[in-house]
């Protein structure tokens, strides 16, 4: 049991964490249920979900429910949540961090990969904070988007689209719960090793055929940290804003990225 003993600032709270079952929202349901919270790992990937879960349970010695659940489907999410709720008397934190990855250069695009990137990045994580923050009190909302969500770049035209909507979203709803107790926040991610970071390098050495092709070395070596993140560093992240450390802190977008922006 991997719980720390004296420092479990979730005891006693309910989350839920969408794409849960594998990578980032992986480590972030253990690390909240590491600190005491019961935890609905949800996820498209039925399989996947109740793996995960599983063992998180085992190694934490907490509640963790398997979830499946298609984030872009406005009647599956509002059950979910409402289940969530009636189940555990109570909904303290949730992180909206199902999405998908599709880079292609903008006149490139096709309209069906635009709308398929929109409407799982952006509507999913809509639907995923509307059902939340009406089940809400008080508590954290994360959503989160990316380094892309702060800057663009080649290739990424629907990617960060979706990615910078998610800060306005936040933002905006930040706005309308401040004075309910329920706060909203963005992580951040950089380049993260990640199974998806393996087709990040691939499609961006497709799109960049002017020059070398790139690979995971390559981006590792641009940043200042001299390292890739983990699932770990940007969970780390996540707990602290579904923490009383971040009471203060609402409407507020964090890059945890190695320096990548300033570097």
């Amino acid at each position: 049991m991997t719980r720390p003993a004296a420092t479990a600032l979730l005891e006693g709270r309910v989350g839920v964490v969408t794409g849960g079952g594998q990578g980032i929202g992986a480590a972030v349901a253990r690390r909240f249920a590491e600190h005491g919270a019961t935890v609905v790992v949800a996820d498209i990937d039925d399989e996947a979900a109740r793996s995960t879960a599983a063992s998180i349970a085992e190694a934490t010695g907490t509640l963790v429910e398997p979830m499946e659940l298609d984030v872009t489907g406005e009647h599956a999410v509002e059950t979910a949540f409402e289940s969530i709720r009636s189940q555990h008397g109570r909904l303290d934190c949730a992180v909206a961090n199902a999405g998908v990855l599709h880079l292609e250069r903008v006149v490139d695009l096709d309209i069906a990969d635009w709308r398929r990137v929109i409407d799982v990045n952006l509507t999913g994580a809509f639907l995923t904070v509307r059902a939340a923050a009406r089940r809400m009190s008080r508590g954290s909302i994360v959503v989160t988007s990316s380094l892309f969500g702060l800057r663009g770049g080649a290739g990424n035209g629907a990617y960060s689209a979706s990615k910078f909507g998610l800060i306005g979203l936040a933002q905006s709803l930040a706005a309308e719960t401040a004075h309910t107790g329920v706060r909203v926040n963005c992580v951040c991610p950089g380049q993260i090793a990640t199974p998806m970071l393996d087709d990040v390098v691939e499609a961006l050495s497709r799109i960049g055929n002017d020059g070398p092709a790139l690979s995971v070395g390559d981006l590792a070596s641009r940043i200042p940290s001299g390292r890739l993140g983990t699932p770990n560093d940007i969970a780390d992240a996540c707990l602290f804003l579904a923490s009383d450390l971040s009471s203060y802190v609402t409407g507020q977008s964090l890059a945890v990225d190695g320096g990548w922006q300033v570097g």
